[in-house]
């Protein structure tokens, strides 16, 4: 574990913050070849990732703050609460929603644009998770597996050997993010990728969560990040089958 990565003085940069930057550039640079590589204005990538940022922190941190702090507790210390905790799919779900809010502002098609960020934001996820790993954050359930790890100074401590799904979680996104890279060539119909993404990210997180301890949700056995995964993995279905019948309809049109 390395929390801190160096300090300056009295300032001390954490190795958690720096992995969320490099992820941010990292997702800028991929995402603005993919706009490019499909005529939109590269320009359209400065917006997008300071939706990215904004949204993506934004969304982490409000998901967090629902699944984790009651609001009497935020009241009592809105600092110490403000100054740490993320979540993912807040993060993901907050991305999303203010590159919409970038596409209708630039009348650009949602979906191209979600299709060409889908492997960056893939990558960017991979990253991240390595800073989590850093900070000894969101680790698994114990296990004795050779592999497992403890996290002593880790938020919050543990001295048992867990899961790190913090890796898992990298090596998982590092092989869809190279499915996706060799493939985006390909000439699939509009909203296909991003269909495609979201549902992979929701089953992934969804069998992910078996391994840790998070907060559950209104349905017995379940977390709320199964929950929302499952909802990931039906808007994926229904954009996948709206885009199957377009695709067709085109086809038939064509045809006749």
């Amino acid at each position: 574990m390395y929390p801190t990565l160096f300090t300056i003085g009295d300032i001390y940069v954490s190795s958690f913050s720096f992995m969320v930057l490099i992820a941010f550039l990292v997702a800028y640079f991929v995402g603005e070849s993919e706009l490019k590589r499909k005529g939109l204005n590269s320009n359209l990538a400065d917006l997008l990732l300071i939706a990215c940022v904004i949204g993506g922190l934004g969304g982490a941190k409000v998901l967090f703050l629902y699944q984790n702090v009651s609001l009497t507790d935020f009241i009592s210390d809105p600092i110490r609460y403000l100054a740490s905790g993320f979540t993912f799919l807040g993060g993901f779900l907050g991305s999303l929603l203010l590159i919409w809010f970038v596409t209708q502002m630039k009348r650009v098609r949602y979906l191209t644009v979600t299709d060409a960020a889908a492997p960056a934001l893939v990558l960017a996820y991979a990253i991240g998770r390595i800073g989590c790993l850093l900070v000894g954050d969101d680790y698994g359930a114990p296990t004795s597996l050779p592999w497992a790890m403890s996290f002593p100074n880790g938020s919050p401590p543990t001295f048992l050997t867990v899961h790190p799904t913090q890796i898992y979680d990298t090596i998982s996104m590092l092989i869809f993010f190279a499915i996706l890279w060799k493939i985006r060539k390909k000439n699939f119909p509009v909203g296909w990728m991003t269909a495609v993404t979201l549902m992979v990210l929701g089953v992934q997180r969804f069998l992910m969560e078996f391994l840790r301890n998070t907060t559950p949700s209104f349905i017995p056995g379940l977390s709320q990040a199964q929950v929302i995964s499952i909802i990931l993995v039906i808007v994926g279905l229904v954009m996948l089958y709206k885009v199957g019948q377009k695709e067709n309809s085109v086809k038939e049109s064509k045809a006749t």
